[in-house]
């Protein structure tokens, strides 16, 4: 396994007002954000997909690639937080036990040249979490943001047991600021997968869900298990035009999953299921 690294890209990085030219300047909020230089800035100071705008200019599509690779090397305030994030966690986490970790999390634990360290599957991909460090196998590229989820994870200590009992994300605490984050990647998966149940039947399988019966009218039913502790139920509808009625998808969680991750982290972790399922 190999360790996440930080890469950094050339000088003369873009910033909020560049990004912000590019933009309709509607202010429609289809992305999400009430107006677009909340947008931008989400864009270059945490990360935000740029395609979350669904009017994208020519000029703006040609920023894109610009804009990807600044993200994804951490330039500006991201990279700041992230640090900030994951070092805290990483105190918060290194005086812990892994030992008696282990089990709770639904991980193995073992000792690497006299560090401690806990392996764990993580959307069905193999990690070796030190306190320091999340290792991925050879040739797979890590994520920062996935670091700070897996210490979030690890810091929950695992002590409570699944409830076998599914809730919505509305009912968790101070949620309600959040909820409209996951309806809308509810709606771009319902709007990916419209008309194509099986497809989407066909890349769940991929990534292990299983079917299950839990609600008496969706069209289809499947648990994702992304970490050990923490499974998550996709519901489907299938779109009825005839009826005008478009298709339709919510996410589900276990009872117990507010004890192994924060609001945050839940949301990212949906957001990496929804990716995976569209690519």
């Amino acid at each position: 396994m190999v360790p996440v690294g930080n890469e950094k890209i050339g000088a003369m990085p873009l910033t909020v007002m560049e990004v912000l030219k590019t933009l309709p300047l509607t202010n429609c909020g289809d992305c999400g954000q009430a107006t677009c230089l909340a947008f931008a800035t989400r864009v270059i100071k945490e990360g935000e997909d740029f395609s979350r705008c669904p009017h994208l200019t020519e000029s703006a599509r040609a920023l894109a690639g610009k804009i990807g690779a600044q993200q994804a090397s951490g330039v500006g305030r991201r990279r700041e937080s992230l640090a900030i994030a994951l070092e805290a966690l990483q105190e918060k986490v290194a005086p812990l036990d892994l030992a008696e970790l282990a089990e709770g999390l639904g991980a193995r634990y073992g000792e690497q040249d006299g560090c401690a360290y806990l392996d764990l599957t993580y959307f069905g991909q193999p990690l070796r979490i030190f306190k320091d460090r999340v290792c991925y196998p050879e040739g797979v590229q890590g994520n920062p943001w996935d670091a700070i989820l897996i210490y979030n994870y690890v810091a929950s200590r695992g002590r409570e047991p699944l409830r076998g009992q599914w809730i919505t994300f509305q009912s968790l605490p101070n949620s309600v600021s959040k909820t409209k984050t996951l309806k809308r990647l509810e709606r771009e998966l319902a709007d990916h997968f419209a008309r194509k149940g099986e497809e989407l039947l066909a890349r769940a399988t991929n990534l292990g869900a299983q079917p299950t019966r839990a609600a008496e009218d969706a069209d289809l039913q499947l648990v994702f298990q992304p970490l050990p502790k923490v499974p998550v139920l996709l519901l489907f509808w299938e779109a009825e035009w005839e009826e005008d009625f478009p298709a339709q998808v919510h996410f589900l969680f276990d009872g117990s999953v507010s004890h192994y991750l924060d609001l945050e982290s839940l949301l990212f972790l949906v957001e990496q299921l929804t990716d995976r399922l569209k690519a």
